[in-house]
């Protein structure tokens, strides 16, 4: 069940959190097989913090892996805005649509199951980068990834924001694109 405003917060504690880490996990491959939703994840500042700081790493690593030729300090910008752009983002919606008290548990849902999208694909992105010019498999791997990392975004844009999943879908296909935009603004591809 969503937090909703008014509501009494027993917002689960860090030690707590981490006892609880291998169920946390289990939830969030659950909610990648669209199973759970984001209401299922508890409401806690402290596991959203541990979270992001294990997305924005994991993250840092992937594109440090994909574009080996970037400065790291060229990765570490990017994936701090594109975080930036997350958070801000869908906090905005998640306030305009009036559903301010959600924040924690979506971002939360959203950052987990993009850990577990993105472990997945950090020995493809290994790979591609190792083949870059015949990606073939890899690629179509690497498709299918995202694919289904837009299908776990529009599952829980669908639950956080109460729309249906086309309309859930058409928001994360945008972010998504907004997203890709921001990248390569950042990192143009030289070529």
């Amino acid at each position: 069940m969503f937090l909703e405003i008014g509501m009494h917060v027993n917002v689960a504690g860090p030690l707590h959190v981490l006892c609880d880490m291998p169920n946390l996990i289990r939830t969030f491959w659950e909610i990648c097989l669209l199973q759970k939703a984001p209401q299922d994840i508890p409401y806690s500042r402290g596991l959203f913090l541990l979270v992001l700081l294990a997305g924005f790493l994991v993250d840092n690593v992937n594109l440090n892996v994909a574009l080996p030729e970037v400065a790291i300090a060229s990765v570490i910008m990017v994936v701090s805005l594109h975080t930036l752009f997350l958070l801000g983002s869908l906090s905005a919606l998640l306030t305009l649509m009036g559903y301010r008290a959600r924040i924690f548990q979506t971002l939360t849902a959203l950052v987990g199951t993009g850990i577990i999208i993105s472990l997945l694909a950090s020995p493809v992105l290994l790979m591609v980068s190792r083949v870059a010019s015949e990606p073939g498999y890899f690629g179509l791997i690497l498709l299918l990834l995202n694919i289904w990392s837009l299908l776990v975004m529009a599952h829980i844009l669908r639950h956080a924001l109460s729309i249906g999943f086309l309309l859930a879908g058409l928001l994360a296909f945008g972010y998504f694109m907004i997203s890709i935009k921001l990248v390569d603004v950042m990192l143009p591809v030289s070529g």
